[in-house]
């Protein structure tokens, strides 16, 4: 198991039972205890503007110890991380220490949340005892813990809320499904090359990797068409963009996208320059997972297409993509706009 060089959100003498980097690389999540009480943590990484946009979001877990009548401010003040008042937990029993190998996280398949889970060494018996879920740190509310009884500052109870327990399924079976020999990408990337060879009535000309060999694979398709050269992002649409339940009733409309755009001849762009409009849109495509936001029709972004500062995203009503897990897809194309 790896562990923390640090955690600067807990004192000299917690001590962490479970640290795990999430597999988009920007977020740890850490669970500790300090002989008094288990909290569970996310913590952002700094994005390359050096800010950290997600910053810290933390959930109590449990007491080891019997809980206060009251919340004791002087211990946070200090920089005891609060235990939960005893009327405010499930049981006045104390709980039990949790052992790394009881633990496992699952992290939201947009990555920016994460579940907390237990089992009994004796029974099998698996119980999701936290959930850090995107929503965290909105309108005072920090997560779930399955030991809560009451909404309180600390933490809410674990809601009867089959919607969660699906979504937290379907990450955990989604990341399971990444194999040393197979995985998602492996039958989503032909899939995706084969509509765009048929929308653009062609084969591409040339595929790209655009992932680093990083988390997630992701790639780009040349297509020289007529006198115009088309790029089309291949495999963003793996994971869906995070954030974006927080702005549309209906996620799943908006969610996975693939990014486009068509370079005119007239532009009189050279090889260097269209070289260039690749690894801007390659750093593109990662944009919506770098700074934990989306990409979506009517939106804008800094990038230069024929001397356009900023560039406006465009839905394609025409070009249908298949659908993927169960939501649909959508291609955007990025157009200069002298309204923009």
């Amino acid at each position: 198991m790896d562990q923390p060089n640090s955690n600067s959100n807990s004192p000299a003498d917690s001590q962490v039972i479970l640290f795990e980097t999430s597999p988009y690389g920007n977020l740890d999540a850490i669970v500790e205890h300090d002989g008094r009480c288990v909290y569970f943590y996310l913590n952002g990484h700094a994005q390359p503007d050096g800010e950290n946009r997600f910053g810290t979001r933390a959930v109590w877990v449990r007491n080891l110890i019997r809980g206060p009548l009251v919340i004791n401010k002087e211990e946070m003040k200090s920089g005891l991380p609060p235990m939960l008042p005893r009327t405010d937990c499930v049981s006045n029993d104390p709980g039990k220490l949790p052992l790394a190998d009881e633990l496992n996280i699952i992290w939201f398949e947009e990555g920016n949340g994460a579940g907390l889970t237990e089992t009994d060494a004796k029974s099998g018996e698996t119980k999701t005892i936290a959930v850090l879920p995107p929503w965290s740190g909105l309108e005072g509310f920090h997560g779930y813990a399955l030991d809560c009884a009451h909404n309180t500052e600390l933490c809410s109870p674990m809601p009867d809320n089959e919607t969660l327990r699906k979504r937290l399924d379907r990450a955990d079976e989604f990341w399971q499904s990444f194999t040393e020999t197979s995985n998602p990408f492996t039958q989503w990337q032909p899939q995706l090359l084969s509509a765009y060879d048929a929308a653009f009535g062609k084969t591409h000309d040339q595929y790209f990797a655009i992932d680093g060999g990083k988390f997630p694979p992701r790639g780009l398709a040349r297509y020289n068409v007529g006198e115009e050269v088309l790029l089309v992002t291949v495999g963003m649409s793996l994971c869906p963009q995070p954030a974006i339940e927080l702005f549309v009733d209906d996620p799943t409309l908006f969610r996975r996208i693939e990014l486009a755009v068509r370079i005119g001849s007239s532009s009189g762009m050279s090889d260097d320059s269209i070289q260039s409009t690749i690894r801007a849109l390659s750093g593109l495509a990662a944009y919506p997972w770098t700074y934990w936001t989306w990409l979506g029709p009517g939106h804008t972004a800094s990038f230069a297409i024929d001397d356009q500062v900023k560039s406006k995203i465009h839905e394609d009503d025409e070009i249908t993509l298949p659908t993927f897990r169960e939501d649909r897809v959508n291609l955007l194309w990025l157009r200069g706009d002298d309204s923009v």
